[in-house]
């Protein structure tokens, strides 16, 4: 059975336009949506209503406040260390952030709370220390050599050290993957599984996870892997991905030493390989019994304070991009609403907002357990930061659960990083986070024009995975996320402070609060731009089911998604509980296509 047009035409809403191309039918456009066009034209989704309520009500006032310069210092500090949970560097930046919190008055002052809840890691914490990986030239390299006319360098001998790190701020640091033990072996190198010799050291292309057990029963003594994801490539066309040494993760309790060197260092190996020439890997790491920690800072509310909005920026890692610009982000974020209440520019918000500083998927559980009300909303602050012109990446938002996870349409596509992941069946429940969090980016558009600016580009996507979103999700809780890609410095050595535009996380801080007060502070004001807003949506969504020929699976399953967020977003500006609304139920759950990286 195909849909008619006529099945899915919303009465009396507007032409809905998307880059520059309207829908097929409708009436004429009205004339506050031509207005909004320039603007709406620079967000790659679907428009929102123009409006002062919502998020627009407390765009200007952060603007006005958030100090860029003071979160890029912390930011700085943060990428100083190569982050692993419970790590040395992990505990620096979590005191780091402990400060800036307390020094605001945060665990000082009434209605603003500070806790660092402490959770069994299960497992000692790793701090990496050194690593070292050096070439050294056999017989028959030396003779090679020789007769090209290449003369060693005096007292060089046979080893030539190709990289190491000796402090966790060093360009290097990632060599050493996450969780990698302590070594010293030295080794002939094996190129590729098939022909591995046991007492060899396997140098692959492939994810180490995808080659540890095999390369481990195959007798190898470590391995060396110049894997990147294949899309991140320099948008410069400079080729300085050629550089980027991966950061990767082993797994839990590998013994088998593993190093991980860029795609130059990689391709050197491979021709150093055919004359024989072995590979030395040094490395040092501690591991430490200790209790891993999470920072919660909340902002009580002034009427509903027992229902808590979460605003989260993960702390572990080793990136600036990733994610020591995203937790410096939201500490200055959480600086700013203080500041804002405490000049009483700002009305103190209905609910609670709660701040969240901790790893990147399990800070969210710590959270709900902690915290003594009730989970609204989630949004999730990673990747927040990426300069643009640098990294070729741009804002975005990934909406959590909602149809398009199942069933992904146009305008919707998904990024490169799309895992192919399915929603649990059963599990999607409707709620209008994504119509606020859609008004606040282009909000901030707007503001950025008003103040000389220019329109700010931003995007968004279906559901991907990754992050603490999915804690959210699965307890039924609204969730969001603002990131930035395609970034071809992602996971990687080249993810430093040089790729960070104190700008872009200006903006997309303040997008991220602003969604956040819309939520904490609803009020019934807000409540017609945002039905505007879904309606929008809804006139989208339903054309594209038609013009794709979806089916009617799509079709109901969208009615009911804009059913429930149309009753989600009538009690949250109200001021009532949130309805518990049941399940979508799914008759089909296909697998959405653009898998991209099974292995990553």
């Amino acid at each position: 059975m195909r849909l008619t047009p006529v099945l899915c035409l919303l009465a009396g809403a507007p032409t809905v336009y998307l880059g520059g191309c309207a829908s097929s039918s409708g009436p004429p456009l009205p004339e506050k949506f031509e207005q909004r066009s320039p603007v709406a034209g620079a967000h790659d989704g679907p428009p929102v209503d123009q409006g002062q309520t919502g998020s627009a009500r407390f765009v200007h006032g952060l603007l006005d406040v958030y100090d860029a310069e003071a979160a890029m210092g912390v930011a700085t500090f943060l990428d100083g260390f190569y982050r692993a949970p419970a790590s040395e560097g992990y505990e620096e930046s979590i005191e780091r952030v402990l400060a800036a919190l307390y020094g605001a008055g945060f665990g000082a002052t009434e209605g603003y709370e500070l806790s660092t809840p402490r959770r069994s890691m299960g497992a000692p914490a790793w701090t990496p220390v050194s690593a070292r990986l050096a070439a050294v030239a056999g017989d028959r390299a030396i003779q090679e050599a020789s007769k090209r006319g290449v003369k060693r360098r005096a007292g060089s001998g046979r080893e030539v050290e190709l990289m190491r790190f000796d402090r966790e701020r060093d360009l290097h640091r990632v060599m050493l993957p996450l969780g990698a033990p302590s070594c010293s072996v030295e080794g002939p190198l094996g190129l590729g599984l098939e022909q591995l010799e046991p007492g060899r050291v396997l140098l692959t292309d492939r994810p180490l996870k995808a080659v540890e057990q095999a390369a481990a029963e195959a007798g190898a003594i470590g391995i060396i892997s110049d894997y990147v994801f294949p899309y991140c490539v320099d948008p410069t066309g400079d080729k300085r991905d050629y550089d980027a040494v991966f950061y990767d993760e082993v797994r839990p309790g590998s013994s088998i030493p593993s190093f991980q060197v860029s795609q130059r260092i990689g391709a050197s190996l491979r021709t150093a390989a055919q004359v024989g020439t072995r590979v030395k890997l040094e490395a040092e790491v501690r591991r430490e019994e200790r209790p891993l920690r999470t920072v919660l800072a909340t902002i009580e509310g002034a009427e509903l304070k027992d229902e808590v909005v979460f605003i989260l920026g993960h702390v572990d890692g080793a990136g600036a991009n990733d994610n020591a610009a995203g937790a410096a982000g939201v500490v200055e974020l959480a600086l700013s609403m203080k500041r804002l209440i405490d000049g009483g520019a700002l009305d103190r918000p209905r609910r609670s907002i709660c701040f969240v500083f901790g790893t990147e998927t399990g800070a969210g559980v710590t959270a709900m357990e902690e915290s003594r009300g009730a989970p609204v909303a989630a949004i999730v602050a990673d990747m927040i930061a990426a300069d643009a012109d640098e990294t070729g990446a741009m804002c975005l938002l990934e909406r959590g659960w909602d149809p398009a996870s199942l069933f992904p349409l146009p305008p919707d596509k998904h990024t490169p990083w799309s895992t192919g992941m399915t929603v649990p069946d059963g599990s999607i429940v409707p709620h209008g986070l994504s119509i606020i969090c859609r008004e606040a980016l282009i909000d901030v558009s707007y503001a950025e024009l008003a103040r000389g600016g220019e329109a700010w580009t931003t995007g968004e996507h279906p559901w991907e995975g990754g992050g603490d979103q999915g804690s959210f999700l699965v307890e039924g809780v609204a969730s969001s996320l603002f990131w930035h890609f395609t970034d071809f410095t992602f996971h990687t050595s080249l993810d430093r402070m040089d790729m960070v535009d104190p700008d872009e996380l200006r903006r997309t801080a303040v997008a991220v609060g602003a969604a956040a007060l819309a939520v904490a502070d609803a009020r019934p004001v807000d409540l017609e731009r945002h039905l505007d807003t879904l309606n929008l949506e809804r006139r989208v969504r339903l054309d594209a089911v038609v013009r794709e020929e979806a089916g009617p699976e799509a079709e109901e399953l969208w009615k009911a998604w804009f059913r429930g967020a149309r009753f989600w977003l009538k009690a949250l500006t109200a001021g009532e509980a949130l309805p518990e609304v049941e399940p979508l139920v799914v008759p089909v759950a296909p697998t959405p296509e653009g898998a991209a990286n099974p292995e990553g």
